[in-house]
Protein backbone atom coordinates (compact mmCIF):
# COMPACT_ATOMS: atom_id res chain seq x y z
CA UNK A 1 0.00 0.00 0.00
CA UNK A 2 1.44 3.71 -1.09
CA UNK A 3 2.51 5.85 1.93
CA UNK A 4 0.02 8.30 2.44
CA UNK A 5 1.77 11.77 1.46
CA UNK A 6 2.92 14.18 3.63
CA UNK A 7 0.81 17.36 4.31
CA UNK A 8 4.06 19.18 3.12
CA UNK A 9 4.02 17.31 -0.16
CA UNK A 10 0.45 17.35 -0.90
CA UNK A 11 -1.06 20.69 -2.94
CA UNK A 12 -3.58 22.94 -3.06
CA UNK A 13 -6.09 23.61 -6.22
CA UNK A 14 -4.93 25.29 -9.24
CA UNK A 15 -4.21 29.01 -8.96
CA UNK A 16 -5.62 31.84 -11.22
CA UNK A 17 -2.59 31.47 -13.03
CA UNK A 18 -3.13 27.63 -13.40
CA UNK A 19 0.32 26.80 -11.18
CA UNK A 20 -0.72 24.79 -8.03
CA UNK A 21 -0.06 25.88 -4.16
CA UNK A 22 1.96 23.61 -2.03
CA UNK A 23 -0.16 22.60 1.05
CA UNK A 24 2.47 24.18 3.57
CA UNK A 25 1.41 27.88 2.52
CA UNK A 26 -1.99 27.41 3.83
CA UNK A 27 -2.11 28.53 6.88
CA UNK A 28 0.48 31.03 5.92
CA UNK A 29 -1.50 32.71 3.54
CA UNK A 30 -4.78 32.92 5.96
CA UNK A 31 -2.14 34.84 8.32
CA UNK A 32 -0.83 37.28 6.28
CA UNK A 33 -3.00 37.60 3.18
CA UNK A 34 -2.77 40.49 1.10
CA UNK A 35 0.26 42.11 2.76
CA UNK A 36 2.76 43.21 0.47
CA UNK A 37 0.27 43.92 -2.35
CA UNK A 38 -1.60 47.14 -3.28
CA UNK A 39 -5.10 47.24 -3.38
CA UNK A 40 -5.57 50.82 -4.73
CA UNK A 41 -7.70 50.75 -8.40
CA UNK A 42 -5.15 52.50 -10.14
CA UNK A 43 -2.28 49.32 -9.41
CA UNK A 44 -5.19 46.63 -10.11
CA UNK A 45 -6.24 46.67 -13.92
CA UNK A 46 -8.36 44.12 -15.91
CA UNK A 47 -7.49 43.94 -19.19
CA UNK A 48 -9.57 43.60 -22.42
CA UNK A 49 -10.91 40.79 -24.46
CA UNK A 50 -10.68 41.40 -28.24
CA UNK A 51 -12.54 40.03 -31.37
CA UNK A 52 -9.24 40.33 -34.18
CA UNK A 53 -10.75 41.98 -37.69
CA UNK A 54 -9.21 41.82 -40.74
CA UNK A 55 -7.86 45.51 -40.37
CA UNK A 56 -6.65 43.86 -36.63
CA UNK A 57 -2.04 44.34 -36.86
CA UNK A 58 -2.40 41.25 -34.49
CA UNK A 59 -3.36 39.57 -37.89
CA UNK A 60 -0.69 40.15 -39.37
CA UNK A 61 2.82 38.03 -39.56
CA UNK A 62 4.60 41.01 -40.55
CA UNK A 63 3.95 43.01 -37.22
CA UNK A 64 5.22 43.45 -34.10
CA UNK A 65 2.02 43.39 -32.65
CA UNK A 66 1.22 39.73 -34.46
CA UNK A 67 -0.33 37.26 -31.81
CA UNK A 68 -0.02 33.64 -32.20
CA UNK A 69 -3.25 32.21 -33.59
CA UNK A 70 -4.45 35.59 -34.62
CA UNK A 71 -7.03 35.49 -37.44
CA UNK A 72 -10.22 37.54 -38.66
CA UNK A 73 -12.95 36.64 -35.85
CA UNK A 74 -10.48 35.55 -33.46
CA UNK A 75 -10.50 36.15 -29.53
CA UNK A 76 -7.57 38.06 -28.12
CA UNK A 77 -6.76 38.19 -24.47
CA UNK A 78 -4.63 41.10 -24.30
CA UNK A 79 -2.10 40.76 -22.31
CA UNK A 80 -2.05 36.85 -21.48
CA UNK A 81 0.61 35.99 -23.80
CA UNK A 82 -1.51 32.86 -24.66
CA UNK A 83 -2.58 32.53 -28.51
CA UNK A 84 -5.21 33.99 -29.78
CA UNK A 85 -8.51 31.75 -29.42
CA UNK A 86 -10.69 30.25 -32.62
CA UNK A 87 -13.88 32.48 -32.81
CA UNK A 88 -15.64 28.89 -33.59
CA UNK A 89 -14.33 27.74 -30.49
CA UNK A 90 -14.52 30.72 -28.15
CA UNK A 91 -14.13 31.08 -24.78
CA UNK A 92 -15.91 30.04 -21.63
CA UNK A 93 -16.64 32.98 -19.69
CA UNK A 94 -18.20 33.97 -16.08
CA UNK A 95 -19.63 37.64 -16.02
CA UNK A 96 -19.17 39.03 -12.33
CA UNK A 97 -19.87 43.00 -12.64
CA UNK A 98 -21.54 45.67 -15.44
CA UNK A 99 -20.56 49.38 -15.99
CA UNK A 100 -21.39 51.42 -18.67
CA UNK A 101 -19.54 54.42 -19.82
CA UNK A 102 -18.39 56.77 -22.44
CA UNK A 103 -15.11 56.44 -23.38
CA UNK A 104 -12.86 59.52 -25.03
CA UNK A 105 -11.05 59.04 -28.08
CA UNK A 106 -8.28 61.40 -29.63
CA UNK A 107 -9.06 61.63 -32.97
CA UNK A 108 -6.55 59.99 -35.62
CA UNK A 109 -5.39 62.75 -37.68
CA UNK A 110 -4.00 64.32 -34.09
CA UNK A 111 -2.07 61.18 -32.76
CA UNK A 112 -5.09 58.74 -31.70
CA UNK A 113 -5.49 56.96 -28.53
CA UNK A 114 -7.04 56.63 -25.32
CA UNK A 115 -8.07 59.63 -23.58
CA UNK A 116 -9.75 58.58 -20.43
CA UNK A 117 -13.89 57.31 -19.35
CA UNK A 118 -16.65 59.39 -17.99
CA UNK A 119 -19.52 58.02 -16.14
CA UNK A 120 -22.00 60.12 -18.53
CA UNK A 121 -21.24 61.66 -21.81
CA UNK A 122 -20.12 65.27 -20.89
CA UNK A 123 -22.82 68.17 -21.55
CA UNK A 124 -20.57 69.91 -24.07
CA UNK A 125 -20.29 67.03 -26.43
CA UNK A 126 -22.35 67.90 -29.57
CA UNK A 127 -23.17 65.36 -32.44
CA UNK A 128 -21.40 65.78 -35.70
CA UNK A 129 -20.59 64.01 -38.37
CA UNK A 130 -17.27 63.23 -39.12
CA UNK A 131 -17.47 61.07 -42.63
CA UNK A 132 -17.73 62.77 -45.86
CA UNK A 133 -18.73 59.50 -47.35
CA UNK A 134 -21.19 58.37 -44.61
CA UNK A 135 -23.23 62.07 -44.05
CA UNK A 136 -25.85 60.46 -42.01
CA UNK A 137 -23.56 58.90 -39.28
CA UNK A 138 -23.66 60.91 -36.32
CA UNK A 139 -20.65 61.08 -33.55
CA UNK A 140 -20.32 62.54 -30.41
CA UNK A 141 -17.89 65.44 -30.27
CA UNK A 142 -16.02 67.68 -27.43
CA UNK A 143 -14.63 70.92 -27.98
CA UNK A 144 -11.15 69.32 -27.97
CA UNK A 145 -12.08 67.62 -30.21
CA UNK A 146 -11.98 64.57 -29.21
CA UNK A 147 -14.67 61.62 -29.90
CA UNK A 148 -16.90 60.01 -27.70
CA UNK A 149 -17.86 56.09 -28.22
CA UNK A 150 -21.05 55.09 -25.21
CA UNK A 151 -19.38 51.60 -24.70
CA UNK A 152 -20.88 49.09 -22.19
CA UNK A 153 -18.51 46.96 -20.29
CA UNK A 154 -18.76 43.38 -18.99
CA UNK A 155 -16.00 41.82 -16.27
CA UNK A 156 -15.53 38.47 -14.81
CA UNK A 157 -13.31 35.56 -15.59
CA UNK A 158 -12.53 33.84 -18.66
CA UNK A 159 -11.96 30.10 -18.12
CA UNK A 160 -9.72 28.03 -20.22
CA UNK A 161 -9.83 24.15 -21.44
CA UNK A 162 -7.12 23.48 -18.41
CA UNK A 163 -9.44 25.35 -15.44
CA UNK A 164 -7.51 28.28 -15.17
CA UNK A 165 -8.78 31.68 -14.41
CA UNK A 166 -8.27 34.99 -15.25
CA UNK A 167 -9.94 38.19 -15.29
CA UNK A 168 -10.67 40.13 -17.88
CA UNK A 169 -13.14 42.85 -19.18
CA UNK A 170 -15.25 42.60 -22.47
CA UNK A 171 -16.08 45.82 -24.07
CA UNK A 172 -19.10 46.25 -26.87
CA UNK A 173 -18.95 49.47 -28.56
CA UNK A 174 -21.45 50.08 -31.90
CA UNK A 175 -23.21 47.30 -33.02
CA UNK A 176 -22.25 45.84 -29.53
CA UNK A 177 -25.07 46.90 -27.63
CA UNK A 178 -27.45 44.85 -29.34
CA UNK A 179 -25.34 42.11 -28.54
CA UNK A 180 -24.53 43.02 -24.73
CA UNK A 181 -28.46 44.03 -24.49
CA UNK A 182 -29.29 40.13 -25.71
CA UNK A 183 -26.50 38.49 -22.97
CA UNK A 184 -28.24 40.74 -20.18
CA UNK A 185 -31.40 39.11 -21.27
CA UNK A 186 -30.49 35.63 -21.10
CA UNK A 187 -28.55 36.96 -17.79
CA UNK A 188 -32.07 38.10 -16.03
CA UNK A 189 -33.54 34.86 -17.45
CA UNK A 190 -31.76 33.42 -14.67
CA UNK A 191 -33.66 32.15 -11.96
CA UNK A 192 -33.10 30.52 -8.83
CA UNK A 193 -36.37 29.45 -7.15
CA UNK A 194 -38.30 32.72 -7.30
CA UNK A 195 -35.00 34.78 -7.10
CA UNK A 196 -33.36 36.22 -10.17
CA UNK A 197 -29.66 34.81 -9.94
CA UNK A 198 -26.79 36.97 -9.32
CA UNK A 199 -24.69 37.28 -12.99
CA UNK A 200 -21.65 35.08 -11.39
CA UNK A 201 -24.37 32.32 -10.70
CA UNK A 202 -23.85 31.24 -14.71
CA UNK A 203 -21.18 30.62 -17.24
CA UNK A 204 -21.48 31.28 -20.63
CA UNK A 205 -19.91 30.31 -24.35
CA UNK A 206 -18.76 33.43 -26.37
CA UNK A 207 -17.84 32.46 -29.84
CA UNK A 208 -17.80 34.55 -32.52
CA UNK A 209 -19.85 35.07 -36.09
CA UNK A 210 -19.64 37.42 -38.89
CA UNK A 211 -22.02 40.11 -39.70
CA UNK A 212 -22.18 42.32 -43.09
CA UNK A 213 -23.73 45.43 -44.65
CA UNK A 214 -23.37 47.15 -47.36
CA UNK A 215 -20.05 49.06 -46.26
CA UNK A 216 -18.55 45.66 -45.53
CA UNK A 217 -18.22 42.54 -43.10
CA UNK A 218 -16.68 42.42 -39.60
CA UNK A 219 -17.08 39.70 -36.33
CA UNK A 220 -19.02 40.04 -33.57
CA UNK A 221 -19.72 37.74 -30.39
CA UNK A 222 -22.20 35.13 -30.47
CA UNK A 223 -23.00 34.45 -26.80
CA UNK A 224 -24.73 31.23 -25.41
CA UNK A 225 -26.00 30.02 -21.79
CA UNK A 226 -23.21 27.39 -20.62
CA UNK A 227 -25.04 26.32 -17.51
CA UNK A 228 -24.22 27.00 -13.95
CA UNK A 229 -21.30 27.41 -12.01
CA UNK A 230 -19.99 24.03 -10.44
CA UNK A 231 -18.79 24.55 -6.95
CA UNK A 232 -19.40 26.99 -3.62
CA UNK A 233 -15.50 28.56 -4.90
CA UNK A 234 -16.19 29.39 -8.42
CA UNK A 235 -19.64 31.16 -7.30
CA UNK A 236 -17.40 33.13 -4.30
CA UNK A 237 -14.41 33.59 -6.78
CA UNK A 238 -17.51 35.91 -8.55
CA UNK A 239 -18.85 37.30 -5.58
CA UNK A 240 -16.04 38.81 -4.91
CA UNK A 241 -14.94 40.07 -8.19
CA UNK A 242 -17.81 42.06 -8.44
CA UNK A 243 -17.58 43.49 -4.72
CA UNK A 244 -13.91 44.59 -5.61
CA UNK A 245 -15.11 46.34 -8.57
CA UNK A 246 -18.30 47.94 -6.72
CA UNK A 247 -15.75 48.95 -3.77
CA UNK A 248 -13.45 50.19 -6.62
CA UNK A 249 -10.80 48.69 -5.52
CA UNK A 250 -9.99 47.39 -9.57
CA UNK A 251 -10.75 49.11 -12.19
CA UNK A 252 -10.75 48.32 -16.11
CA UNK A 253 -7.33 48.78 -18.13
CA UNK A 254 -7.35 51.20 -20.76
CA UNK A 255 -9.19 50.57 -24.13
CA UNK A 256 -7.02 50.15 -27.10
CA UNK A 257 -7.53 51.44 -29.92
CA UNK A 258 -7.42 48.45 -32.46
CA UNK A 259 -9.53 47.06 -35.57
CA UNK A 260 -11.60 45.73 -32.80
CA UNK A 261 -13.42 48.77 -32.18
CA UNK A 262 -12.62 51.15 -35.57
CA UNK A 263 -12.66 48.52 -38.00
CA UNK A 264 -16.10 47.97 -36.87
CA UNK A 265 -17.18 51.29 -36.73
CA UNK A 266 -15.92 51.42 -40.78
CA UNK A 267 -18.62 49.53 -41.65
CA UNK A 268 -21.38 50.72 -39.71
Amino acid sequence: MAAKPKPEDQNLPATASGASVPAFLADKINEDAGKGVSNLADDNLVPLVYILQAQSPQCSKRSPDYVEGAETGAIWLRNSGLPAVPGDEGILFQPCYFQKDWVEWIPRSAGGGFAGRHDERPAEAKEQALDPQNPKKLSWVLPNGNTLSETRYHIGYVITPDGATFPYVIPMASSGHTVSRGWMFLMNSKQIGSHRAPSWAALYRLKTKERSNAAGTWSTWDITDAGWVKTAEEYARGAALHASFAAGEKQIQADHDMATEVGEDAVM
